[in-house]
């Protein structure tokens, strides 16, 4: 089984590489000419708090603006010759109050702090060494800490390769059935491989992430079993104009637990995700845009031996978005604000996803011997954030799922803070 994972990493890799090579062949090799047009509004229907997503940082800027300084200064403060250090934090408050069979809820507030040095070896690669520490309330202190390493480099123009700790979590902009939002908090960091690229293929706009994060390692005769995700996300932009544009975006998300080493005597599982679909997001004004999107998902599970409760099934979730942005001028409130709100119905049949929410599947993540092969739900979710500035954002969130078979609401509300140097 693993060998379909590398195959299918190599296949994405090949994918992204030769986008970048239709670059070359469209003339347009220039970075800035490489920046992908997108409307005012671009997220609305992945539902995702724009402060919770770590962006990669553009050097090329840092390093474009150095050059307007003398070459005395350059050499003393310029992006190349420093190192440049950092902090992010962020604070959070979840409450999750799922009383529905297929998932348990829970309260946690706690903490994110990844203290951090970049430089950059020369002007295509950096170097980033820190430690990421989280902490719960009512857990006696630190629950978890783990070095930060990351290599990044860009062999081509808009190609990024990162090893180490990688650009993870909610940042995939994964749809929900396939990554559960709550892994941002019992699940924060990955590490492993990733590449990222932004390129235009067939004259199309196209962005895409693939990534190998490895979870557990196995040694020869260790009693556990090795266990890695492989995923790519991606959209390809195929028309846009001056307020309006239709895209595609389709996604994988693989798992993989097993090992020839292993001396467990218990089943190899493999099991896929994919998503295809389209998106369309309009302007309306200045400050207000709409959205509309219509995903399908599917699942199979290719282990050699059957453990699941179903071995194939799809899902469908259209839903429809509304995006507005303010500041407020004068007393009250601060800074400039931005409001998401979100509804949709989501039907699913014989759907599974190890790393997606619960709340979308046909399983039980605590109940073994629970399935219900078709799942219909009403879902509807509303995102405010304040950025306050550059380096601190508030956000608050409420996320509301309505079963439509046992007539129950599952809802949970988030606040977060997080300040970014």
């Amino acid at each position: 089984m693993k060998k379909h994972f590398i195959l299918l990493l190599t296949l994405t890799a090949c994918l992204a590489a030769g986008a970048q090579e239709l670059t070359i062949s469209t003339a347009v090799p220039d970075r800035d000419v490489m920046v992908i047009y997108t409307p005012y509004y671009c997220n609305c229907v992945n539902r995702i708090l724009p402060m919770l997503c770590d962006e990669p940082d553009d050097w090329s800027y840092d390093i474009a603006s150095d050059t307007a300084q003398s070459r005395e200064w350059q050499r003393k403060y310029g992006r190349l010759n420093t190192w440049r250090i950092g902090v992010d934090a962020t604070t959070f408050l979840r409450d999750a109050a799922f009383s529905l069979p297929y998932t348990r809820g829970y309260t946690a507030t706690g903490f994110f702090l990844s203290p951090y040095a970049k430089r950059l070896i020369g002007p295509d690669a950096q170097l980033t060494l820190g430690v990421n520490l989280a902490g719960a309330a009512g857990s006696g202190g630190f629950h978890s800490w783990q070095p930060l390493v990351r290599l990044e480099y860009e062999p081509a123009n808009n190609v990024r390769l990162v090893m180490g700790t990688l650009y993870g979590g909610l940042t995939h902009k994964l749809y929900e059935p396939m990554f559960d939002r709550e892994r941002y908090i019992y699940a924060h960091n990955e590490e492993g491989v990733q590449l990222l690229a932004k390129a235009w293929l067939g004259g199309l706009p196209f962005t895409s992430d693939t990534w190998l994060h490895w979870e557990e390692l196995l040694e020869p005769w260790q009693m556990t079993q090795e266990r890695f995700t492989l995923g790519s996300s991606n959209v390809m932009e195929v028309w846009n104009s001056d307020r309006a544009v239709l895209s595609v975006p389709f996604s994988f998300l693989g798992t993989h637990r097993g090992g020839q080493f292993t001396a467990l005597d218990t089943c190899i599982q493999s099991l896929f995700n994919e998503s295809v679909g389209l998106r369309f997001d309009c302007a309306i004004s200045e400050s207000t845009a709409i959205a509309a999107d219509f995903p399908a998902f599917f699942y199979q599970d290719i282990s050699p031996t059957k453990c699941q409760a179903y071995d194939n099934g799809w899902g469908l979730w259209p839903q429809i978005g509304f995006d507005h942005r303010f500041r407020h001028h004068s007393g009250g409130l601060r800074g400039c604000w931005h409001l998401l709100a979100q509804a949709g119905y989501w039907h699913g049949h014989q759907f599974i996803a190890p790393r997606g929410s619960y709340l979308f599947q046909s399983v039980s993540w605590h109940l073994a011997d629970f399935a219900v092969p078709d799942r219909d739900l009403l879902t509807a979710k509303l995102e405010l954030q304040n950025a306050y500035n550059q380096y601190f954002s508030l956000g608050l969130d409420a996320e509301f799922y309505y079963d439509l078979a046992h007539r129950g609401l599952d809802f949970a509300f988030g606040l977060y803070m997080r300040y970014s140097l």
